[in-house]
C-alpha cells in the first residue's frame, strides 16, 4: 500500500485500514507514518518501506492543502510500490488517494494514478474500472476536459474497453460476461439531433466488437441505462462509459464508500479507494476506511486468482 498525498487524508485511511495486519507492507516516509499514528491515537503499521525517494517535510502531514513535495512524495511511493509488486515483493498495489494539483507542482506530467502506472510499465494500454455492490463501470476516456471527449472517442477505443472489461470479468469469475455502452449524447443523440457520434462511432465500435465474440449491446441512452444495470437481476455483468463522470456518478451514488477502483490492463493488480485527498478534513480523524479496506479486500482476492 501507497501512503498517499501525506496532506490529505491518505495516511489516516491508510493507518486504519491497516491497523492488525501483518500480510501488508506501507511504502511512505516512516517519519511521517509514525507521526500520524501518534496523531490519529492508531498502532503503527507492522511493515514500513521508507527510501529516501519518499521523503516528505514534516509540517506537511495533514496540512490540508496542495504542495510540491507532497505530489512528489506520493508520486515516488507508487512508482516504489509498483516496482516491488512487479519483482514478485508483493501480490498487489493498492494506492491511498494523491491529488492532482499537486502532482502538477511537482512537475509530474499525469494527472493521476492510472495514467502514471501506464507510463511506468511502459505505456500499456489502460482503462480504469470502479465497482461498487450493485454495479461496474468502465471508462473509455478517462481524465479528460469534458469539451475534448468527442474528438478523443473512436471505434478503436471503444472496441478496447470492451475486449479489457471482457477479459478481465471472465478471468474473475464471471462467465460469459454481457456488457452495455453507454450513449455519449443524450437520448443516443436522437438520431443525429443532439450529436451524430453515437451513430457514427459508437454503435460501429460495438459491431466490431461483437464480430469479435464479445457479448456487448448498445449504444443505450446513460440515464435510462444505470437504474437497469445496477439491478439485483440486471443482465449486463458492467456498463462501457464513455467519460469520468458519466460513469462514476452513478457508482459512488450506488456505494460511495464501498466502492474500490482497479485498473485493467497492467501487468500487476492494482486498487485504489473510490475518494480523494479530502484536505478538508486531513488529520482530524473523521475520514472512513471504509473504501480503502475494501480496495484491499478486493486486491487480495484479485491476486488470489
Amino acid at each position: 500500500m501507497t501512503l498517499g498525498d501525506p496532506a490529505g487524508i491518505g495516511p489516516e485511511v491508510a493507518l486504519r485500514a491497516l491497523e492488525g495486519r501483518r500480510d501488508c507492507l506501507l511504502v511512505g516516509d516512516a517519519a511521517l507514518i509514525a507521526a500520524a499514528a501518534e496523531r490519529l491515537a492508531v498502532a503503527p503499521p507492522l511493515r514500513v518501506h521508507s527510501p529516501p525517494e519518499v521523503a516528505c517535510p514534516p509540517a506537511l502531514l495533514f496540512s490540508g492543502a496542495p504542495h510540491a513535495d507532497c505530489g512528489r512524495a506520493a508520486a515516488a511511493a507508487v512508482r516504489e510500490g509498483a516496482r516491488l509488486v512487479a519483482q514478485g515483493e508483493g501480490s498487489a498495489l493498492v494506492t491511498a488517494p494523491l491529488n492532482k494539483e499537486a502532482l502538477g507542482l511537482a512537475g509530474e506530467p499525469f494527472p493521476g494514478h492510472t495514467e502514471l502506472l501506464a507510463h511506468h510499465f511502459g505505456g500499456c494500454r489502460v482503462r480504469m474500472l470502479l465497482q461498487g455492490p450493485s454495479l461496474r463501470v468502465v471508462l473509455v476516456t478517462i481524465h479528460e476536459a469534458l469539451r475534448k471527449v468527442p474528438e478523443l472517442i473512436d471505434e478503436a477505443g471503444i472496441v478496447e474497453t470492451c475486449a479489457l472489461a471482457a477479459g478481465f470479468l471472465a478471468a474473475h469469475g464471471v462467465a460469459a460476461p454481457r456488457l452495455a455502452v453507454c450513449a455519449l449524447n443524450p437520448h443516443g443523440g436522437d438520431n443525429g439531433r443532439f450529436g451524430d457520434e453515437d451513430q457514427r462511432v459508437v454503435a460501429p465500435a460495438i459491431a466490431a466488437a461483437r464480430a469479435q465474440g464479445l457479448d456487448v449491446h448498445g449504444p443505450f441512452a446513460a440515464d435510462t441505462l444505470f437504474p437497469q444495470a445496477a439491478r439485483p437481476d440486471s443482465p449486463y455483468a458492467a456498463v462501457i462509459a464513455m467519460y469520468h463522470d458519466q460513469g462514476l456518478i452513478p457508482v459512488k451514488l450506488a456505494s460511495f464508500g464501498t466502492a474500490t477502483n482497479v485498473t485493467l490492463g497492467l501487468p500487476i493488480v492494482r486498487t485504489s479507494p473510490d475518494h480523494g485527498t479530502a484536505f478538508d478534513i486531513a488529520g482530524q480523524g473523521l475520514a472512513d476506511p471504509s473504501s480503502m479496506e475494501a480496495a484491499l479486500r478486493v486486491a487480495a482476492e484479485l491476486a488470489a486468482r
